[in-house]
């Protein structure tokens, strides 16, 4: 613990904010949003994880019409957590916003991570009108996805994987390259690599840049117990290095989604300078939790403790207690991480 508290103690103030533009679960109600977290990491740029309903609106309610402009302006990506409409349904608007506002300035298409069902979705809509966006699966983005193409990477710049015919990435038909090992051996092995593939690759080399370029060093996500294809993410900005020359660890930031407590989610929170946790419902409401696979506040705070992460956030409320004051455990069940 006492690492993560230096990590968060040197942690400047112009490096990251978060801001919650919804923490309620379902549908929007009078008194909370659905889920929408704005990541502001100021000059390098900003983030959104989740794109409920309405975020666009909230984004303006918190910065102002210029202010929300300018955060939709400087995304890096957005990243959707799964296909239920609570979490992804604003998209569209804040897409057709910095499609307009971007119009006849050079830039790239805003990349989109979430789950396979969200593809379809977005080419249904891409029919209508352009989105001026690049769709990345979450499954690319696992892990194990990213060791993969780290050792294909490598493997491209030593010339080991060649594509033999562009014309058959164009046709959209299966390539045939060769690759040869590194010694110079003249020994070759055929395979084949689907456009789809190809696509993927040039995708994460370009959400790889993107990503530095934010400051960030890692976007990990991992899958959690929720609906098909449900994910969490995990975010770590690169070290940096103070006036003395001394490398200063970046922050780490984890994003459960929504999910049941589980194995993956505790092992990717490990020493999280921050875990934000959905709370769904209340402890007296386990049962309905787990049957909608999703936490109670007392399961939330005790994956943060499992995890030692320096503080856990709460969010995705139930919205069906809407007069009644959200019943918090006592303090000091929560080992000193909640923030409130």
């Amino acid at each position: 613990m006492k690492i993560v508290f230096l990590v968060v103690w040197k942690i400047r103030r112009d490096e990251l904010e978060v801001t919650f533009l919804g923490t309620g679960s379902s549908q929007p109600s009078k008194y909370r949003n659905v889920t929408a977290i704005y990541f502001n990491l100021f000059s390098n740029g900003s983030l959104l994880l989740d794109c409920g309903e309405g975020t666009l609106a909230q984004l303006k309610r918190r910065y102002g019409m210029e202010g929300a402009e300018s955060a939709v302006r400087n995304l890096a990506c957005i990243w959707i957590s799964h296909i239920h409409a609570d979490h992804h349904v604003g998209l569209v608007r804040v897409l057709t916003l910095r499609r307009d506002l971007l119009k006849g300035v050079s830039h790239d298409p805003l990349i989109v991570l979430g789950p396979s069902q969200l593809k379809r979705f977005l080419d249904a809509y891409q029919r209508l009108e352009d989105l001026d966006m690049q769709f990345l699966d979450n499954k690319a983005t696992t892990l194990f996805s990213w060791e993969t193409f780290e050792l294909d990477n490598e493997s491209n710049k030593n010339n080991e994987l060649v594509i033999e015919r562009d014309e058959d990435v164009k046709n959209g038909n299966l390539t045939s390259c060769r690759e040869s090992c590194s010694q110079g051996s003249s020994k070759r092995l055929k395979i084949s690599v689907t456009v789809a593939k190809i696509e993927t690759f040039a995708l994460l080399n370009r959400l790889k840049k993107v990503l530095n370029e934010a400051g960030i060093e890692r976007l990990i996500s991992f899958p959690v117990v929720h609906c098909p294809e449900s994910f969490g993410v995990v975010l770590k900005a690169a070290d940096r290095i103070n006036s003395i020359g001394k490398a200063i660890p970046g922050w780490k930031v984890v994003y459960s989604g929504d999910t049941r407590p589980c194995s993956e989610m505790i092992e990717a929170s490990q020493g999280a300078t921050i875990l934000i946790h959905e709370a769904t419902f209340e402890d007296g409401m386990a049962g309905e939790a787990i049957a909608k696979n999703h936490s109670t506040t007392k399961e939330a705070i005790e994956v943060g403790n499992l995890a030692a992460a320096y503080r856990v956030i709460l969010t995705h409320f139930s919205q069906r207690n809407q007069d009644e004051t959200l019943r918090f455990p006592r303090k000091k069940d929560f080992r000193e991480r909640l923030t409130e």
